[in-house]
C-alpha cells in the first residue's frame, strides 16, 4: 500500500509541522556538543587526531544506514522509523547529559549518525505524502532541505548561546533539546496519521553512474570543510578565546546554504556548480587565514561563502547533475552521491587533525588548502564538459528528491 492514513482531519494538518519539528531536533541534536569538543577532548588528554575520530563516528553510524537501509521506511511505514531516528537522537542527548566524557561523546556521535540515516530521507518521503499534491515531492523536498540545514547549524549555535549566558555542565541546550525531542516523540506517537507501509526491498545499494564521479568528489571536497570546521576549527579558535564563535561559525556555515537554496535552485546546474568551484576557495582561504590571525571578520565571512558553496551551490548543482546522470536508477545514484558527501565529512577531518599533532593546526589546513584548490580547479576543469551537457532548466525539478 502506498500514502498516509489519517483517523482524523486535523491530523494530516499536526502531522507536517511536527515531522519537519522532528526532523530539526534531530540534525540539531547532531552538532549539539561542538562547542564542548575542546573541553571533553582536554579533560581526556586527546589531540586533535583522536578528537577528529570521535567526531567521525556520526559518520560511522549514518553511513552503514544510508546503505543497507535505504528502503527501512517503505518497509515498516513512514511514522515508525521516524520514531527511531528521534529515539536515537534523544538517548545521544542523554548519554551526554548523564556521562559527559569524550568516550561517551563517540558512543553519542554514533546514535546520532543512526538517527539522521534514518530520519532524513524518510521525513522527506512522509512530508510528500502528506501534502498530498502533484507538487508535493517539490515542497517536500524544500521544507526538509531548509529545515535539515539550519538544524545542523542550530544545535552548535544554542550551545554557544547557553554557555555564554548559562555557563554550566552540561549546557543548558542539551536539557533543552531533549525536553523538545522527547515532547516531538510523544506527539508522534500520538499522531493519529501513520506512514503505511509500501513493501519492496529494505536492501538498496547505492548507484555510481559513470558520469556521477566528478559530481561525488566535488560534494565530498566541499563537504570536508564543513567537517574540518566542526572538528578541527573550534580548538585553533579557542587559541584567541574565540571558543564561543565555533558554534556561530558552524551555523552561518549551514544557515548560509540553506538561505542560498531557493536562489540556487533558479539556476541551471552548470552554473550552480561553476559558482560553487569559486566561493568553496575563497571562502576556505578566509577561515583558515581567520584562524591563524585571530580576526572573527575573516573566520564569519569564511564560513558564509564556504556554506553558499557547501550547501548550496555545489550541494544542488552535483544533486541535481547526479539525478539526470542517475536516469531510472535516480534515488540509487542521490544514495551515492550522499555516500561521497559523508565520506568527505568524516575521512578528511581524521587525516588533517592527525597531520595537526605533528606539524600544528594551520600548517595542516594549509596543506588541506592546498590540496582543496588543486582538486577544485581540477574538478572544474574536468567537469566543465560534462555539466555543459546538462539540462539548461533549473535544479527545483531534479535536485527535489533529496
Amino acid at each position: 500500500m502506498t500514502g498516509i492514513s489519517v483517523s482524523r482531519p486535523e491530523s494530516r494538518t499536526l502531522a507536517v509541522p511536527l515531522v519537519a519539528a522532528s526532523l530539526f531536533l534531530v540534525t540539531a541534536s547532531a552538532n549539539l556538543e561542538v562547542p564542548m569538543y575542546r573541553v571533553y577532548a582536554a579533560a581526556a588528554g586527546f589531540g586533535v587526531g583522536l578528537t577528529a575520530i570521535v567526531f567521525a563516528a556520526y559518520v560511522a553510524g549514518l553511513l552503514p544506514v544510508l546503505i543497507l537501509l535505504g528502503g527501512i521506511s517503505d518497509r515498516i511505514g513512514r511514522k515508525p522509523t521516524m520514531l527511531i531516528g528521534l529515539t536515537c537522537a534523544v538517548c545521544a542527548t542523554m548519554l551526554m547529559i548523564v556521562a559527559p566524557s569524550v568516550g561517551t561523546l563517540f558512543l553519542a556521535r554514533l546514535f546520532q549518525g543512526v538517527g539522521v540515516g534514518l530520519s532524513v530521507g524518510t521525513g522527506t518521503a512522509f512530508l510528500a505524502e502528506l501534502f498530498g499534491s502533484t507538487q508535493g515531492a517539490t515542497r517536500a523536498a524544500s521544507l526538509a532541505a531548509v529545515t535539515t540545514s539550519v538544524g545542523f547549524g542550530s544545535g552548535a549555535l544554542l550551545t554557544s548561546i547557553t554557555l555564554a549566558t548559562v555557563p554550566t555542565t552540561p549546557p543548558v541546550s542539551y536539557v533543552i533539546t531533549a525536553v523538545l525531542a522527547v515532547s516531538c516523540l510523544v506527539g508522534m506517537i500520538a499522531l493519529r496519521v501513520r506512514g503505511m507501509a509500501r513493501g519492496g526491498a529494505l536492501l538498496r545499494l547505492p548507484y555510481f553512474p559513470r558520469a556521477m564521479w566528478g559530481y561525488g568528489f566535488a560534494i565530498a571536497v566541499a563537504w570536508a570543510v564543513t567537517g574540518l570546521v566542526i572538528a578541527v576549527l573550534p580548538g585553533e579558535l579557542a587559541r584567541y578565546n574565540l571558543a564561543a564563535w565555533s558554534g556561530p561559525t558552524l551555523f552561518l556555515v549551514n544557515g548560509t546554504g540553506a538561505a542560498m537554496q531557493p536562489f540556487v535552485r533558479r539556476l541551471a546546474p552548470a552554473v550552480a556548480l561553476r559558482v560553487g568551484f569559486v566561493l568553496l576557495p575563497l571562502g576556505y582561504v578566509l577561515l583558515v587565514l581567520g584562524a591563524w590571525s585571530g580576526v572573527l571578520a575573516f573566520v564569519l565571512t569564511g564560513a558564509m561563502l564556504a556554506g553558499a558553496a557547501c550547501y548550496g551551490f555545489t550541494y544542488l548543482g552535483g544533486l541535481a547533475a547526479v539525478s539526470v546522470a542517475g536516469g531510472n536508477e535516480r534515488a540509487r545514484a542521490v544514495s551515492g552521491y550522499f555516500l561521497c558527501a559523508y565520506l568527505g565529512l568524516g575521512v578528511p577531518s581524521i587525516i588533517v587533525g592527525f597531520l595537526a599533532d605533528r606539524v600544528g593546526v594551520v600548517v595542516a589546513l594549509i596543506g588541506f588548502g592546498i590540496v582543496l584548490c588543486v582538486a577544485d580547479l581540477a574538478l572544474a576543469v574536468r567537469l566543465w564538459v560534462g555539466v555543459a551537457a546538462l539540462p539548461v532548466g533549473t535544479t527545483e525539478a531534479t535536485a527535489s528528491t533529496r
